[in-house]
């Protein structure tokens, strides 16, 4: 847009003010849209993932035997295994690094039928560590139980 003649300096405060009203409006205008989709948006992500959290029970770690002087410095990676109801119960054999040389579902202890499900657990039992004992025998044996519910 020209410039009126003989008016420089008012017609440069005129347009100042009405770009910075245009800007005010649309700054208002946007904030106002982008708070009316973000916290729906918001909301909605924290129900989701609250809802997935406790519809997922983790299973609980009934009980665990392992020899004296050994520590669990890995866990088995059970969590995202699915869905079973019961419980299973895995015995395994260790060596003297740490690492899970042998490990079997115990029949009689194990109360899931899905026989999948079982051999996944024991296969996340076998990537367990323990923590290291030069002086321990050649192999020890242990025992480690996981309710699902």
């Amino acid at each position: 847009m020209k410039k009126p003649f003989g008016l420089p300096d008012v017609w440069h405060r005129y347009k100042n003010s009405i770009n910075n009203l245009l800007l005010n409006e649309l700054y208002r205008y946007n904030s106002l849209t982008m708070k009316n989709l973000i916290t729906p948006f918001l909301i909605a992500l924290l129900l989701t993932v609250g809802i997935t959290v406790f519809a997922q029970k983790l299973p609980k770690r009934e009980s665990v035997r392992i020899p004296r002087g050994r520590s669990i410095t890995m866990q088995a990676r059970i969590n995202k295994l699915g869905r079973a109801y019961g419980t299973v119960t895995v015995n395994f054999k260790m060596n003297r690094k740490g690492d899970v040389t042998w490990a079997e579902a115990d029949r009689v202890h194990t109360t899931v039928m899905d026989k999948n499900f079982v051999h996944k657990v024991v296969d996340a039992v076998r990537d367990m560590k323990f923590n290291k004992s030069p002086h321990a025998p050649m192999s020890q044996e242990g025992s480690i139980s996981y309710s699902f519910r």
